[in-house]
């Protein structure tokens, strides 16, 4: 929740600070001084307690030097945007299965006393905190691992798309703003945060060096989605390569949103049988326990 109200208090105030430039107000009234040269933008944003990402900070540095401060600002607010929406839905899918699974470990607890042991509790509890490590590592995998992590089933698919969203946004900002395709991609490579698809796309930065294509250099590598591959070579090949770059951005967010919607849809069947297979252990133990005592005094 921090996160999406950073992110939309971000977006606010990169808004604000395009409309206020666009509007000709000199810097030195918002807080910038000439000696903080092409990072003046940075500096405005700091003091107004944004926190820049590093893609922000290459692209707003790259704007500022090519004239394009306001639609980099704006760019990056819609960004900003969507990235707090996509975290909303993630949150959203699992709000309903923590509560389910926060009221079976409640009644477990309710019932113990009944039942004269804490076996259900524990057992709920011991699989929350197992769940919440295998996550803690699945993070840390995919961010750090080799490409054995992107081959996890429903994740690993996941995962790819959602860090080849970065990448496209600071290439197209940076190509945009006139920056060279290579020096592009270089930026764009350091704002990815999965370990494998960073190796693969530094690979494309070493053939896009020797004097390939973008497309050339990202089908060697086999770096992207099959899908944003073909989508810039065809905007390269017909000199509308930031077309092709936000028409590939776009289908990634599309398609990274289904894939969220459906693992949080999956994660509540999941948590629903557990809660569900709980109940109905809880209940026929506790009539168990119930019929059992009174056909004992008998």
């Amino acid at each position: 929740m921090l996160s999406i109200a950073a992110d939309e208090r971000a977006a606010l105030e990169f808004d604000e600070l395009a409309s206020t430039l666009d509007a000709g107000l000199p810097l030195a009234t918002l807080g910038g001084r000439g000696e903080h040269g092409d990072r003046v933008v940075h500096v405005i944003l700091q003091q107004r307690g944004v926190d820049l990402s590093p893609s922000d900070d290459v692209v707003l540095q790259a704007a500022w030097r090519s004239g394009r401060i306001g639609p980099a600002l704006r760019a990056r607010a819609g960004q900003r945007r969507q990235r707090a929406e996509l975290r909303r839905q993630m949150l959203l899918g699992l709000a309903y299965p923590a509560a389910l699974y926060t009221m079976a470990i409640v009644a477990a607890f309710a019932t113990a006393p009944i039942l004269g042991h804490h076996g259900f509790a524990i057992a709920l509890l011991v699989l929350l905190a197992a769940l919440v490590a295998a996550t803690l590592v699945l993070v840390r995998g995919l961010r750090t691992g080799g490409e054995r992590w992107n081959r996890l089933p429903w994740v690993g698919r996941m995962a790819t798309d959602l860090a080849e969203i970065p990448y496209l946004e600071v290439l197209q900002a940076l190509y945009g703003a006139g920056v060279p395709v290579v020096e592009a991609h270089a930026g764009a490579v350091a704002a990815v945060p999965n370990a494998a698809v960073r190796q693969r796309l530094t690979v494309a930065g070493r053939v896009l060096g020797s004097g390939r294509t973008l497309g050339e250099a990202l089908a060697e590598s086999l770096a992207l989605h099959a899908e944003t591959r073909t989508l810039l070579a065809n905007g390269e090949r017909a000199g509308q390569l930031e077309e092709s770059l936000h028409r590939a951005l776009e289908r990634r967010r599309d398609t990274a949103q289904r894939q969220v919607r459906r693992l949080g849809r999956s994660i509540t069947l999941g948590i629903y049988a557990v809660a569900a297979l709980t109940a109905v252990l809880l209940i026929f133990q506790f009539y168990s326990r119930l019929y059992g005592g009174a056909f004992g005094r008998r």
